[in-house]
């Protein structure tokens, strides 16, 4: 999101967080089925990236004036997404991917464009690369071109989180990346749509925009969809595959919350004719299909949605990723609100129980937020035992991104939440991750 740490958004979130207050009451008394849920633990929490070495790298950032003054503001704003990682093509290494949320193009003019697709290519304990400030390869980012869905009113397009497409499939070596756009309304209305790069992330094809909310634009009013990773998995009642995809369904009109506001709600799409439409360059825009009131029926663009977390409260109310777990068969999701980050687990992606609260930021001044989880065996998609959490942190209000981090959470389930069997598969295909 465009400078999801300035002064406007952390005021957005104050109001969020009182409407928010309003609803909590109302959505604990729905009832939903009961699951175990596991206690993990963080056992480290360690500045990954600190400021020097995020200021530094600007400088050095591909192609050249991509940043138009890496010495001023808007400067290397980065990540301003949830950073998404996948494994090197010969699995050497680790390519990262996220937003830079300053601005890139006619910086002064009317029709600026904020966001970006930033490649980096490192280690886990490394995500711009090495040497530090200046690495090698060098940061490169990509800057969405006007398209029939990022049109020239959109004034924010970026992305980071990434699939790579499986050896045996339609498109197999290519990126899937999930991107999130914005156009200028009170304070913005945003959109979520999907990408293809077949050179490694160093260029992206728009293949169109997959949900909105249930309202048209709205410049009085302001709505926000997020963007999520797509989680491959198998509907046990039909062994149908499907990408999934959560997203909040956020939407306020010049005065109030909309009726139909959610925290965490799902799509779907099959991911057989997602991965072919795609490695075909063709639009995808119509494919996901919303969960509401039981069923798969309501169309990505425009349709309902359901509250799938009527257990949220006023610390897990935040901004989210959601991944798959090998090692707990079932979904899992990092919840971030500027204060708090939160673990959560849902069996089957339509009912999340209430969640698990991590860190407190100490410092009440301080924003924290891009929250993901990352796996550390071969599919940094998929989650084992031991898993990271990276997020972006600054210590500062108002004008957070001086200073501003990256820091990385360790986190560990106990042995006794092992979910898997000899012999099981994961259901979310052929994304495994070996036994820690």
């Amino acid at each position: 999101m465009k400078l999801h740490f300035d002064a406007n958004r952390l005021a957005n979130r104050v109001l969020v967080s009182f409407l928010i207050a309003l609803s909590h009451q109302a959505l604990a008394q729905t009832s939903a089925p009961n699951s175990a849920q596991c206690k993990v633990r963080v056992t480290a929490n360690q500045v990954i990236v600190n400021n020097r070495e995020r200021v530094e790298t600007g400088f050095h950032v591909l192609p050249p004036h991509v940043i138009p003054a890496p010495q001023y503001w808007p400067f290397f704003a980065w990540s301003d997404t949830s950073l998404g990682v996948v494994r090197t093509r010969d699995h050497s290494g680790y390519l990262f991917f996220g937003s830079d949320g300053g601005c890139h193009e006619h910086c002064v003019e009317k029709d600026q464009r904020w966001g970006s697709v930033t490649r980096s290519q490192g280690t886990l304990d490394h995500p711009l690369g090495e040497p530090k400030g200046d690495p090698n390869p060098p940061v490169y980012e990509f800057t969405f071109p006007d398209t029939n869905d990022i049109h020239a009113d959109i004034d924010y397009a970026g992305g980071g989180p990434v699939y790579r497409v499986p050896d045996g499939e339609p498109g197999a070596g290519s990126l899937l990346l999930v991107y999130h756009t914005e156009q200028p309304a009170n304070p913005f209305y945003s959109r979520t749509g999907i990408a293809k790069s077949t050179d490694d992330g160093y260029t992206w094809q728009d293949l169109g925009t997959i949900l909105t909310v249930p309202h048209p634009f709205d410049p009085t009013g302001a709505t926000d969809v997020g963007e999520n990773p797509l989680v491959p998995y198998t509907d046990p009642a039909t062994q149908k595959k499907y990408f999934y995809i959560f997203f909040p369904q956020h939407c306020w009109t010049a005065t109030a919350q909309c009726s139909d506001f959610t925290y965490i709600s799902v799509a779907r799409a099959s991911y057989d004719e997602l991965l072919a439409t795609a490695a075909a360059g063709q639009s995808v825009s119509t494919m996901f299909l919303k969960y509401y009131n039981g069923k798969w029926n309501q169309p990505g663009l425009g349709g309902m949605a359901s509250e799938t977390f009527p257990g949220v409260n006023g610390q897990t109310d935040g901004d989210f990723q959601i991944v798959w777990s090998d090692y707990r068969q079932r979904f899992i999701a990092m919840v971030d609100n500027a204060q708090t980050i939160a673990y959560g687990e849902s069996i089957d992606g339509t009912y999340w129980p209430p969640m698990q609260v991590l860190y407190i930021e100490s410092n009440l001044q301080a924003t924290i937020g891009y929250a993901n989880a990352v796996g550390l065996g071969e599919d940094p998609g998929v989650l084992g035992q031991t898993f990271y959490s990276y997020y972006t942190a600054s210590p500062v209000p108002d004008f957070p991104w001086e200073p501003a981090t990256v820091n990385r959470l360790t986190i560990e389930a106990p042995p006794s939440c092992d979910a898997r069997s000899v012999g099981d598969q994961p259901r979310s295909g052929e994304r495994m991750q070996p036994t820690p």
